[in-house]
């Protein structure tokens, strides 16, 4: 009969080896912040391509975070062919990753509360473009309360920024481009495997506490369980 420290054991060790396996399978970008610039940014190449440049700059980050090893290769001329019809198609595919279009809701606060919501789901960010000016940025993050960017247009500061130093702004923003599936992603995104990993050490500590506790009860009889062995000891002599 399996004993319950043993059991408790086995337990752990299989936890521990879950936990092992999972951290080879995470991807790189789990231990890079995305917020440093890694060479995900840069410069339309000409006017009227702003969409271009940040849909390229979107497409990079995704795959970055998928692992390619390509990503640094996404480019506005390597994406034109299945993205630019005379401007950004609203459904294009690129290398697996699907982008699709969508519009904003009216009002500043209802946008801010829209756009925190689609960041917390797309780390890569979302190409977010405001028709009043007419520009486009790719909208990286919300991070302690502010909105970073990278804007293409050149005479805005290169790489990762606050919105407020960009060329638009969430009140005049009105539609946005976003990565709506990818088949090189294995449908676990950053937050769920972190989640899980914090799960999974949670469990193994809980199992680990359970097995040491377990052990002293085993190792510490009562005076019952000694009165018993004594007994049966003394009857034992007896038919010797």
């Amino acid at each position: 009969m399996e004993t319950a420290p043993h059991h408790a054991w086995k337990k752990l060790s299989a936890l521990l080896m879950t936990l092992a396996l999972m951290m080879t399978l995470l991807p790189a970008a789990l231990a890079v912040d995305l917020n440093v610039d890694a060479g995900f940014y840069f410069k339309q190449s000409r006017g009227g391509t702003c969409t271009l440049a940040s849909a390229a700059m979107m497409l990079r980050r995704r795959a970055y975070l998928d692992g390619l090893d390509g990503w640094v290769d996404v480019t506005e001329n390597s994406i034109k062919s299945t993205a630019w019809a005379g401007g950004l198609s609203h459904s294009f595919t690129y290398n697996a990753m699907h982008v699709g279009y969508a519009t904003l809701p009216s009002g500043k606060a209802a946008k801010t509360e829209a756009l925190i919501r689609i960041l917390q789901e797309h780390p890569e960010g979302i190409v977010l473009y405001d028709r009043s000016q007419p520009h486009a940025v790719l909208l990286t993050d919300y991070t302690d309360g502010v909105f970073y960017c990278s804007d293409p247009a050149n005479g805005v500061s290169a790489g990762r920024v606050p919105l407020s130093s960009a060329s638009i702004s969430i009140a005049g923003a009105s539609c946005y481009w976003y990565i709506t599936s990818d088949a090189n992603d294995d449908g676990v995104g950053l937050e769920e495997l972190e989640a899980a990993v914090v799960a999974e050490e949670t469990a193994a500590e809980t199992a680990a506490e359970t097995a040491t506790e377990t052990t002293v009860v085993e190792q510490t009889p009562t005076t019952e369980t000694t009165t018993q062995s004594s007994v049966l000891s003394w009857l034992d002599s007896l038919f010797q």
